[in-house]
């Protein structure tokens, strides 16, 4: 699963959805049971008028983007591409969030949006401890 961060300094989440400089992407993977870190940044992404539109199409592949702000017809525009975004206060501390979803990952107690994301209930419960590095 891939999730995404809207950070300008790769450490916390301290960005507006459509104006973040730069995203933290994180691929959780079952084996051999680390995350996958990149990063993403504007000048990845192309000039268009529509900062929303290059955004979406940048973390298409994304089940979850991470944001301090983001405006309703954007959010339903991730919604509709499949993306589920969450609102935190500005300054999280991105392993924190990592830490929080893994742990939400390995619990049976897993909110409806996320069950559909991992395509079933079965593949979540068999997610592992994940390390970072």
């Amino acid at each position: 699963m891939l999730v995404a961060f809207a950070s300008s300094d790769g450490k916390t989440i301290d960005s507006h959805f459509a104006s973040s400089p730069s995203f933290e992407m994180y691929k959780f993977t079952e084996e051999p049971q680390e995350i996958i870190h990149t990063s993403l940044a504007a000048e990845d992404m192309e000039e268009s008028e529509d900062k929303v539109d290059v955004r979406i199409k940048m973390l298409k592949k994304c089940a979850i983007v991470y944001c301090t702000q983001i405006g309703g017809p954007a959010a339903a525009r991730l919604v509709q591409s499949g993306i589920h975004p969450l609102k935190v206060p500005e300054g999280t501390n991105i392993d924190d969030e990592l830490n929080r979803l893994n742990k939400l990952l390995q619990s049976k107690k897993l909110p409806p949006w996320l069950k559909k994301k991992l395509g079933k209930s079965a593949k979540a419960e068999a997610v592992s401890s994940i390390k970072f590095f």
